[in-house]
């Protein structure tokens, strides 16, 4: 199969995904019964996903099948890439997420919390 702009950034948001929830390819491919070869393939967009792989891996991952798609909107020309800064804004979430998913301590994940909190809120505040 020819590898298209969609399944590779399908395959990259699995990756993110993965990564995301602190899942080595290993960690998923035991969870899925696939092969690690199988996982890097479909991280790689060289496999396409199939509608119940989708079912498996939004299961496995906590995921809803949309968030694979995150970074496309829908248009009356079909599926279009979003604009540079929403895909930036999307990229900073997805490393947000992986590093707070890193952070075992619960009072330090609070204060994390409240500064990004205080911070968004203090912006809301200058914007109006």
């Amino acid at each position: 199969m020819t590898s298209n702009i969609i399944d590779q950034h399908v395959g990259a948001r699995l990756r993110a995904l993965r990564q995301a929830r602190g899942l080595t390819p290993e960690d998923l491919s035991r969870d899925l019964s696939i092969s690690c070869s199988r996982i890097a393939e479909l991280e790689s967009g060289r496999l396409r996903i199939s509608a119940e792989l989708m079912r498996k891996l939004s299961r496995a991952l906590r995921a809803a099948p949309a968030e694979f798609f995150e970074g496309f909107s829908v248009t009356a020309q079909g599926l279009v890439r979003r604009t540079t800064d929403d895909v930036r804004a999307a990229n900073d979430e997805e490393r947000l997420l992986r590093d707070f998913a890193r952070i075992r301590d619960d009072n330090a994940r609070q204060l994390v919390l409240a500064l990004v909190s205080s911070y968004a809120a203090f912006e809301g505040m200058s914007e109006g």
